[in-house]
């Protein structure tokens, strides 16, 4: 599984990098946003930042036409390149970006997908990655991880090599699910990462080591014991 962070804050990348293997990172309209910072100054710290680690960002386009999306792909594509993939939103102008720009060699995500026949048109119109929105999807009655389940099996029996992104989070368990059910990546809040790795039981296991180890050894460590 292909991991994100979904945030603009490039710091708050940086510090989630140094610990967790991660992918890159994913942003949306609404994510640029919640920054202070000038978006010219951050995206070039986004260029620097994915040219260090070879990691892949995702951007969507604001353009309201297919003309204009592909328009913007191509300015993106040229600004950030090839570890650039861009969003396109799961609306009938998107869909037909998502052609143009595949043709163009432009990778793709197609975003806000709610339904399994949004993600295999976007598997069909040649998009990289299909993201689906689990909380949302939850919200309108659905099951999100379900709807998952299902177009991962979908992609499977009709040979796409699409990938789905799950976004979208309320819990925990959510991600857990989709990793149950062969979800190809999913992004996530920098906070979330070390939920994913949180248990008591290891608490409780690293405290009885720390100290049976005092007991024995006092304030030295393992390597003080080296020849």
């Amino acid at each position: 599984m292909e991991f994100y962070v979904d945030i603009a804050d490039i710091e708050k990348v940086r510090a989630v990098n140094e610990v967790f293997p991660i992918d890159g990172f994913t942003t949306n309209p609404s994510i640029l946003t919640r920054t202070d910072r000038s978006l010219k100054a951050l995206f070039a710290e986004y260029r620097d930042y994915i040219r260090q680690t070879g990691q892949k960002l995702f951007v969507q386009v604001t353009a309201g036409s297919a003309d204009g999306m592909v328009a913007q792909a191509v300015k993106l594509r040229d600004y950030f390149g090839d570890r650039l993939v861009v969003k396109l939103p799961a609306v009938r102008e998107g869909y037909a970006a998502c052609k143009r720009c595949k043709a163009l060699g432009i990778a793709v995500c197609v975003t806000v997908v709610h339904s399994t026949m949004q993600a295999l048109m976007a598997a069909k119109a040649g998009a990289d990655y299909t993201a689906p929105y689990i909380s949302h999807i939850d919200n309108i009655g659905a099951d999100g991880v379900h709807c998952v389940d299902e177009i991962v099996k979908a992609f499977d029996r009709s040979g796409y090599g699409c990938k789905v992104l799950g976004a979208s989070f309320r819990t925990v368990e959510q991600v857990d699910k989709l990793a149950i059910v062969g979800c190809h990546a999913v992004t996530i809040t920098p906070e979330t990462f070390d939920m994913l790795i949180a248990h008591p039981s290891t608490d409780v296991s690293m405290k009885g080591f720390d100290e049976a180890w005092h007991t024995k050894f006092g304030d030295r460590q393992v390597t003080d014991f080296l020849c």
